[in-house]
């Protein structure tokens, strides 16, 4: 049986931004001072796996096993590239920032 999910107020959500609540699976440091924190999202089912995403922060979001909810905003680019066999491929690279 899952879960019943608390209702939590939320803050304003403005387009082209997400709120992720989770748990702090661990994080990093970069040579620039910005620190990568993945957050374990909790499985929509029985039958799914847990989502999983990584957060770029200016400071510390939690400790390893922590509970965090995070207002982020979501970017990304386009890339291409050409496959093997010539063929043009295209795909995105997502960013999710933390709003601080």
């Amino acid at each position: 049986m899952s879960a019943v999910p608390q209702q939590v107020p939320s803050p304003s959500v403005k387009p082209g931004q997400a709120l992720i609540v989770g748990r702090v699976a661990e994080f990093r440091r970069t040579e620039n001072g910005t620190v990568l924190t993945i957050i374990q999202t909790p499985a929509p089912d029985s039958f799914s796996h847990p989502g999983c995403h990584e957060v770029s922060s200016k400071h510390i979001i939690g400790k390893p096993g922590e509970e965090c909810r995070v207002l982020v905003q979501l970017a990304g680019y386009r890339r291409t590239y050409t496959d093997k066999h010539g063929e043009r491929i295209a795909t995105v690279d997502n960013r999710i920032q933390a709003v601080e």
